[in-house]
């Protein structure tokens, strides 16, 4: 048996060793001490779908705008050049760093974490790379990105003939498949040796 604290309440619980339950709460105040996420295979195939998303999402463009005759369209990094070309350079490089550079990151990481214990390896690095995961997952951002792209499209839907273009059909499963796949993973399971299994 394992011996886990909650975290709401404190209460010491026993766990037993091997994890067959998806789900273990607190006997005191329900709350969930341990879910067991997705098969590794799984949260492979969604990592690696991320990852290919991001690159046709590179070059298509998100928005076309028709103003008095006048066609204008710009894929992501277009859209990211003018605003460092009008003096928002700052604005740029944070939009990068937590919409596209961080979400890439995280996908990497996993697939460096998962991929070796899925294929019944342990190696001694899976440590350093989950704190990395931990630490760049705080600042991953892409739903901020989407939700701006929105604004925009309602702010100019007024003032001009707006167009959705494939880019940001893409970025939107972009932006579902990395949710999904964080979501699925669960930390736990890397020391578990039954999810190795799997």
């Amino acid at each position: 048996m394992q011996q886990t604290a909650c975290h709401e309440c404190g209460v010491l619980v026993a766990l037993p060793d091997h994890l067959s339950s998806s789900q273990y709460h607190c006997p005191r105040c329900n709350a969930l001490l341990h879910r067991r996420g997705q098969p590794f295979s799984r949260i492979i195939v969604m990592a690696v779908t991320t990852l290919l998303l991001f690159v046709p999402l590179t070059f298509l463009p998100i928005l076309s705008l028709d103003v008095m005759g006048m066609h204008s369209s710009a894929t992501l990094f277009e859209a990211l050049w003018r605003l460092v070309r009008d003096g928002y350079p700052a604005i740029a490089m944070l939009s990068i760093l937590t919409a596209l550079v961080l979400p890439v990151t995280l996908m990497l990481l996993l697939l460096l974490i998962l991929i070796p214990l899925h294929l019944g390896y342990r190696p001694k690095y899976v440590a350093r790379y989950y704190r990395a995961y931990e630490h760049a997952m705080e600042w991953g951002m892409v739903e901020v990105y989407l939700i701006s792209i929105a604004v925009a499209i309602i702010k100019l839907s007024d003032m001009a003939a707006l167009h959705v273009g494939p880019g940001l059909i893409i970025f939107i499963f972009f932006a579902m498949t990395f949710y999904i796949t964080t979501m699925w993973f669960n930390p736990d399971d890397i020391w578990d040796r039954d999810a190795l299994c799997e």
